[in-house]
């Protein structure tokens, strides 16, 4: 039985502690499932948003990328969804299918609808529309994946932002598996980053500035764990990532931080051709050395969150090969102070929001 009212998180003021209100559960369309929300987790775009970064409606339920049961299938999309599957689903959603974006970007998997990613005119879950901080929402079933049999909600949750990032970042690398690859900054992009890079068959060098950065690669599993792990801060720490790669430096780099001055250092660490791909999303923008890029012929390619032909292939190694993510968890009920949860300096892993059983 569907209840006519939930319990949601709400931004309410930009800057101001979230409110824990009671809102009307969702109606869907004839192409819409329902979905009783299992977890969903705080990243940097939700403290942007918190900031008012997006200029963002308020009131508004935060968090996007989240995970949960199916409880209710519009008619149109009940020829492939039914109530009782456990999804994951993407912030992107609604495509209008009349603007350049959805004439040109095409989803790979039906090549006569448009990738959602790129309409000019779509919704992003927690950020223009209602996101998951709460018991119920709408998910759309193009950006919607099924879950690994076995895989926790808290453990699915992470997967449907980080991992789907992350995952786009490795895809467009376009690097042949055996190459040395580094991942700058080990939180909860980075850890992941790490073990989805290795599962690919990468040569992995961690590097971070913090104590908790660098333990947290450190505790990997064995058979994904980074092969050096570096601290940002040593003396010649773009050296000892150089000589660990050879061949003169990394043949790609993953910067998972928003650290402007990082992201320009991690052109030191490549080989000429090198590819950069910087997923934080620095307000001020980003600053590169011209002599890198020109000398080296280097490569910096932009990387959106991946569609759901990606994701169901990123979700078939994350079963195969165990990866996981090192998550703190809090109830819906506690989540009030969670921007200031997150901007804690000794914050490890994800933070999570859970709502009743994690399975």
């Amino acid at each position: 039985m569907i209840p006519k009212t939930m319990k949601a998180l709400r931004l309410v003021q930009y800057g101001a502690p979230y409110q824990l209100d009671e809102i009307p559960v969702p109606s869907i369309n004839e192409n819409e499932l329902l979905v009783k929300v299992g977890a969903a987790g705080f990243c940097h775009t939700d403290y942007q948003v918190y900031e008012g970064v997006y200029k963002s409606p308020t009131p508004m339920t935060p968090s996007h990328g989240p995970v949960g049961t199916i409880v209710a299938v519009g008619q149109k999309a009940a020829a492939q969804w039914r109530p009782g599957q456990r999804i994951g689903m993407l912030n992107f959603q609604h495509a209008c299918n009349a603007c350049v974006g959805c004439e040109v970007a095409r989803d790979p998997l039906r090549p006569d609808e448009p990738d959602v990613r790129f309409c000019e005119n779509k919704d992003m879950a927690g950020i223009t529309a209602d996101g998951g901080f709460a018991e119920y929402i709408i998910a759309d079933p193009a950006t919607s994946v099924l879950l690994p049999d076995g895989l926790a909600f808290e453990q699915a949750a992470p997967l449907m932002c980080a991992g789907a990032t992350l995952w786009t970042g490795l895809d467009i690398m376009g690097l042949e598996s055996g190459l040395p690859v580094g991942i700058i900054g080990i939180g909860g992009l980075g850890y992941l980053a790490l073990q989805l890079a290795a599962g690919l068959g990468y040569s992995t060098v961690a590097i971070d500035n913090r104590p908790e950065g660098l333990q947290l690669a450190r505790d990997i599993p064995e058979h994904l764990r980074p092969r050096k792990v570096v601290d940002y801060n040593a003396d010649e720490a773009a050296k000892e990532v150089v000589d660990f790669a050879g061949g003169g430096g990394l043949a790609g780099v993953l910067v998972c931080t928003d650290s402007v001055q990082a992201t320009e250092w991690s052109l030191k660490l490549l080989r000429t051709h090198g590819v950069c791909v910087p997923l934080g999303l620095p307000t001020e923008g980003f600053k590169f050395s011209a002599f890198d890029i020109v000398f080296k012929e280097l490569t910096i390619k932009g990387g959106l969150v991946a569609n759901q032909r990606l994701v169901s292939d990123m979700m078939k190694l994350v079963a195969d090969k165990g990866v996981r993510s090192h998550v703190q968890t809090i109830k819906l009920e506690e989540g009030m102070d969670l921007p200031d949860r997150y901007m804690n300096p000794h914050l490890k892993g994800r933070l999570l929001v859970t709502m009743g059983d994690s399975h």
